[in-house]
């Protein structure tokens, strides 16, 4: 058993090499349609998805950022790229940087928590 990223088994997959169970995120998977979530298969209030961000250093001007992310939206909107990620498992975004910044501070926070109540402890 193993809990991987669609992009990194989804061949494997295809080919009957593997059986997918279950993704991991809350609503399912356009690569996977006939997959269930964890949360339809019992696991309620499961959703722990993948994402893949491009970071700058904090000292990078804003009008820098700016640009980078007016950019990098303009592609990921675009339909040929859309198609290429969604073909390999992928769900492209392309959000702002105030929008990664709150995805990245939030799950920070949710694994922050989970870390804590459940004790964990480096050895």
């Amino acid at each position: 058993m193993s809990f991987d990223t669609i992009p990194s088994v989804l061949a494997h997959i295809k080919a009957g090499k593997l059986r997918a169970l279950a993704v991991t995120t809350v609503k399912r998977s356009a690569a996977l349609p006939n997959v269930p979530t964890l949360d339809e298969a019992g696991l309620k209030g499961f959703d722990l998805g993948t994402w893949f961000g491009l970071l700058a250093p904090a000292s990078t001007p804003t009008p820098v950022v700016d640009r980078l992310s007016q950019e990098l939206v303009r592609i990921v909107a675009r339909a040929d790229f859309q198609k290429k990620l969604e073909d390999i498992g992928a769900s492209p975004v392309g959000n702002s940087p105030a929008q990664m910044a709150r995805q990245i501070k939030e799950d920070t926070d949710r694994f922050a928590k989970l870390v804590k109540d459940a004790k964990v402890s480096i050895e």
